[in-house]
């Protein structure tokens, strides 16, 4: 059975949500005689900038300045504080996965692209490894909920983070800002600009991350989340002209990393035994920040991207109004090489190796502009219309690797286990009368025999992408307005696959374990085609109460291509269909009270056909299309300057129902059988939590002749399973965590000093759990991060 209840808290987070906001809403009057307002928030989530309440769709906007505020490293410290929104890892550089309203693509194949997609400086990047490559110097995220295909293209049916960073200014200025956390990281951030000459001006911006991590890893004797990163961005602006622009943008990042920071738990008495011949001390607790393996895992990250905006102001052309030209072009690149220990434990059974290389180039040319109405009818009509190209190839190199140990392992339950596909069979205990002095024998003696011994995939993807789309605003009268677009795309991908075993006793006609191990097959499969052509419509209808407040109900479609798998031990079944995403909601964007109360509620449907997912097949992943998802939910948000001066409230509330509507062949929890496969129809997709919500209260207030600011935020997340075969073991309950921030400024001397701190509770959060490869009923433990506390300086001039 499904587990859908809560534990926790005592009272709903819809429930004390709602009485905030019906507690701002009897003080109408009171609040009216504040002379405090709202300031606007300009997006550019429809490629033109506007009011984020004239944008028919479920939107958050959050500034860098209030990243800075929160202590933000990352996306994954904002995620929190937008409605049904869920980052999976904290730390992890190349698996970052990031969920909206239940849906996300599982990082653990290459081949998926990703279902949220990244835009920063309008430059589209394909792969997640961008998600946390270069987020500093950070002028605003746009966080845009539902299939966005319209505009932004495919790879967008979750939604998309739309990223823009600082521009130059019309003035010479800098900030420097210096953070220390506890458990021990640095983080140093650093942007400076102007203007060179009347027409050309430039800024530069860099970030040094150094961070020691939390979880040690006592076989090693070191912090196996260890995090080193620095990155740089050069913005130059050229101006020639007052009607055109050149914008050159080049960012580089570097980022090495102890990998993978996973715990073993709920270890079998006869994994246990094993383990503890080598390392006694071996324990399967996964919340006390402690691991045990082998290996020295490592992975190390670098990118490149070069990008270019033309701006031209073409001015009124006949009919059109405000005729402007904006191409982008951008050629990008990224490098990875890891090696992890892949049984995650003190024994050497096998290590994987990966080193993959992306490049792209892109192109859009797009023009906005306007008439007076329609044939006639209606005050104007704005329009956006453009198309885009855009290349990418991706190669990866894939090397699992026999350990030292391996030869003991071929005499454990747990390898009868993983061959047979039954979870129960036993030896009879025969391994648990081999102490270590009986092991180390077998261990030296199959060593030799099997020498050298891998399985190596071979995997690349060659990507050319089209498209043309438009949008129209039509203003049918000072209240109405419709707006509908579409997007015609062509993709053309090609590729190779190929699975490859080798090693020494293959020269005495003998298999190789690790083929046997991982039940692979050679293959070699070199001419992989398919072509897909997609057609995503919007539309769009708005009604406007008056000039602060409007009515919306949105329908759009979303598109992800297909694909061939990059993770196959067989060469069956390379091929994946496309994922479609179709999106209905409705909800109403408010300021009220003069302006001291911004109110956005939205409730959706969203409906999912051919669902790309990752199935565990005892060994590792096969990719296949569940056959339809549904995504139920309401999103919130406020922010309200209260009758007492020196107090704003924010918050956000998400209610999420998102389930399988048919998915007859999932696979079942490992329990069952390596092999088993069961009915998740009308069941609960994992990584979505059923609410999410926070709460900020702030205070701002003159202390000793200087600004000093409070706040405390009220994290929710409810629970959730975290991985796709709805195991129990992967069950997390809700959680509730609290951050704290104190702030003293000097505003004409421009320093600001925070302290502050995240999950002070310290709460203990199991942020993913995992199927582990070679321990059948056990599993990898990835931990969310515990208490940290830090101190900052910001310094601007």
């Amino acid at each position: 059975m499904s587990n859908d209840k809560q534990n926790g808290l005592s009272v709903a987070p819809e429930k004390w949500l709602a009485a905030g906001l019906f507690s701002l809403l009897s003080a109408t009057s009171v609040a009216q005689q504040s002379n405090r307002t709202l300031e606007e928030v300009i997006v550019s989530a429809q490629k033109i900038e506007q009011s984020s309440q004239d944008v028919p769709i479920s939107l958050t906007a959050i500034s860098g300045e209030q990243m800075r505020e929160l202590g933000g490293a990352g996306l994954q410290d904002i995620a929190p504080y937008i409605p049904n929104v869920r980052f999976s890892s904290d730390t992890d550089p190349a698996l970052a996965q990031i969920n909206i309203r239940g849906f996300g693509s599982n990082p653990l194949n290459a081949a998926f692209e990703s279902s949220v997609g990244f835009v920063q400086d309008e430059v589209f990047f394909a792969r997640p490894s961008y998600y946390n490559e270069a987020i500093f110097d950070i002028a605003r995220v746009e966080v845009l909920r539902g299939p966005q295909g319209t505009l932004f293209g495919k790879n967008t049916v979750a939604g998309v983070f739309n990223v823009s960073t600082k521009e130059p200014g019309d003035a010479f200025s800098g900030d420097l800002q210096a953070t220390k956390t506890d458990p021990d990281e640095r983080r140093l951030e650093l942007g400076i600009g102007g203007p060179i000459t009347d027409w050309l001006g430039l800024r530069f911006s860099a970030m040094d991350i150094q961070r020691d991590g939390q979880l040690h890893n006592r076989f090693l004797n070191r912090q196996d989340d260890k995090h080193e990163q620095d990155a740089q961005r050069l913005k130059v602006v050229a101006t020639p002209t007052e009607s055109l622009s050149f914008t050159l943008n080049a960012v580089r990042s570097e980022t090495s990393a102890n990998y993978w920071g996973l715990q073993l738990s709920q270890l079998d008495d006869g994994t246990r035994t094993f383990l503890q011949n080598y390392d006694p001390n071996i324990e399967d607790d996964p919340n006390d920040q402690q691991t045990s393996y082998d290996q020295p895992g490592f992975i190390d990250k670098d990118s490149e991207t070069l990008s270019l905006k033309v701006e031209w102001s073409i001015g009124d052309l006949g009919a059109i109004q405000d005729l402007n030209s904006t191409m982008v072009v951008a050629d990008t690149e990224l490098n990875l090489e890891s090696l992890v220990d892949l049984d995650t434990s003190p024994a050497d059974l096998a290590t994987l190796g990966v080193a993959s290389q992306y490049e792209q180039q892109s192109l859009e040319w797009r023009f906005t502009g306007g008439f007076d109405g329609l044939f006639g009818l209606g005050e104007r009509l704005d329009f956006v219309v453009g198309t885009f190209l855009f290349d990418s190839r991706f190669t990866q190199q894939t090397v699992i690797q026999a350990g030292d140990d391996l030869g003991a392992y071929l005499t454990t339950d747990d390898l009868l286990q993983l061959l047979s596909g039954n979870t129960s069979i036993s030896s009879g205990g025969l391994l648990g009368t081999l102490n270590l002095a009986g092991l180390l024998p077998i261990a030296d003696i199959t060593a030799a025999v099997i020498g050298e011994d891998q399985y190596l995939l071979d995997y690349l993807l060659d990507v050319e992408a089209q498209a043309l789309f438009g949008q129209f605003s039509w203003y049918l009268t000072e209240s109405w307005v419709i707006t509908p677009g579409v997007r015609y795309s062509r993709e053309k991908k090609t590729g190779v696959a190929s699975g490859q075993a080798s090693c020494t006793q293959a020269a005495l006609s003998l298999p190789c374990v690790m083929e046997l191990a991982l039940s692979a097959e050679n293959y070699n499969e070199d001419d992989l085609k398919r072509t897909e052509t997609d057609v995503s419509p919007k539309l769009s209808v708005q009604y406007y109460l008056n000039n602060d407040t409007n009515l919306f109900v949105t329908y759009s479609r979303g598109f992800k291509s297909g694909g061939f798998n990059a993770s196959s031990f067989g060469g069956e079944d390379l091929n994946f269909e496309p994922e479609e995403a179709y999106t209905i909601e409705g909800g109403l964007k408010g300021q009220f009270f003069d302006n001291t109360l911004r109110l956005n509620a939205v409730a959706y449907r969203t409906y999912f056909d051919d669902l790309q997912v990752l199935a565990f097949n005892g060994a590792f992943f096969d990719v296949t299309n569940a056959a339809s998802a549904i995504s139920d939910g309401v999103e919130l948000d406020f922010t309200w300057l209260t009758p007492l001066q020196i107090l704003q409230i924010s918050g956000s509330l998400g209610l999420l129902d998102a389930r399988y509507e048919n998915y007859p062949s999932a696979p079942a929890p490992i329990e069952q059988g390596t092999d088993a496969q069961q009915d998740l129809s009308d069941r609960r997709i994992s990584l979505a939590p059923k609410q999410t919500a926070s709460l900020t209260p702030s205070i701002q207030f003159p202390l000793f002749g200087l600004g000093a600011a409070a706040s405390v935020d009220i994290l929710y997340q409810g629970d959730q399973y975290t991985d796709g075969d709805l195991d129990r073991a992967t069950f997390l309950e809700a959680y509730t965590t609290i951050s704290a921030r104190l702030s003293l400024a000097s505003l004409d001397s421009g320093w600001v000093i925070s302290v502050g701190g995240s999950n002070l509770s310290d709460e203990e959060i199991a942020g993913q759990t995992l199927d582990t490869v070679f321990f059948p009923g056990s599993y990898n433990v990835r931990q969310k991060q515990g208490r940290k506390v830090f101190a900052s300086l910001y310094y601007n001039w």
